[in-house]
């Protein structure tokens, strides 16, 4: 591929990356575009760290990528799992026989891969996923300007999947500060309440019962029901909160 070919196709990468900024429509947009525009590609998937090391699949082009994977996370081995811990990307062109993965590789052959790049995402200095690619036939991602072509678009991928956990971060928190917002206006109204003991208020709410501060606000805004803080008192004074 030309440069300019290259880049006027990395600059429609990222324009439509970013159509819409939600992590659900990104992650799907970034596996589906990744089997366009890595030629050797037949199948892909983004693979994200849990917590306590597990690994989810967010989403997978087909059957073969999501197995591909759910085998990994199993026999604790494989690429996306490698490249995710070690923050670095895997080829091979004959995963059955690859000594690298002795109990994955041959077993994730007998479903039909042959070949496999897996990279992982990078966002400043943080991993937030692996991108996944698997081809059913052997010898495959071997031209190097092709594995510059994926990491490149990783790279898109990364960023692109960055900002939208960061919108959509941002969108909920602007929600919750909404609900609580009017959570406390009710509180002041019914009860005469000043904003810091409306807020002291629901801060009890919520390490009595365990729940989310956002969520206490936004089931007073919801049912106009006034939680008890845990004494089975519903009715917060000024005394109690001040």
């Amino acid at each position: 591929m030309q440069e300019m070919e290259l880049a006027s196709l990395m600059a429609r990468v990222a324009s439509e990356l970013r159509v819409e900024a939600s992590d659900q429509f990104t992650v799907r947009s970034i596996v589906a575009r990744a089997v366009d525009v890595v030629p050797d590609a037949d199948s892909a998937s983004l693979t994200v760290r849990r917590r306590r090391k597990t690994f989810e699949t967010l989403s997978a082009t087909d059957d073969l990528a999501l197995r591909a994977d759910q085998m990994q996370y199993t026999m604790r081995e494989g690429p996306c799992v490698e490249a995710l811990e070690k923050s670095e990307w895997y080829r091979s062109g004959e995963v059955r026989s690859d000594p690298r993965w002795p109990v994955w590789g041959p077993a994730v052959g007998e479903l039909g891969v042959g070949s496999l790049l897996s990279i992982n995402l990078i966002a400043g200095t943080q991993s937030i996923g692996a991108l996944n690619m698997y081809s059913r036939l052997g010898g495959r991602f071997a031209d190097p300007d092709e594995v510059d072509l994926a990491l490149l678009y990783a790279v898109h991928a990364a960023h692109a999947l960055e900002s939208a956990r960061l919108v959509t971060g941002l969108e909920v928190a602007v929600s919750s500060r909404h609900s609580i917002g009017i959570a406390q206006g009710i509180l002041i109204e019914r009860y005469g309440l000043t904003i810091e003991q409306s807020f002291n208020f629901l801060r009890r709410v919520s390490s009595h019962t365990n729940t989310k501060l956002a969520e206490v606000a936004r089931q007073i805004v919801e049912t106009g029901v006034i939680p008890p803080r845990g004494n089975g008192d519903h009715k917060p004074t000024a005394e109690a909160e001040g």
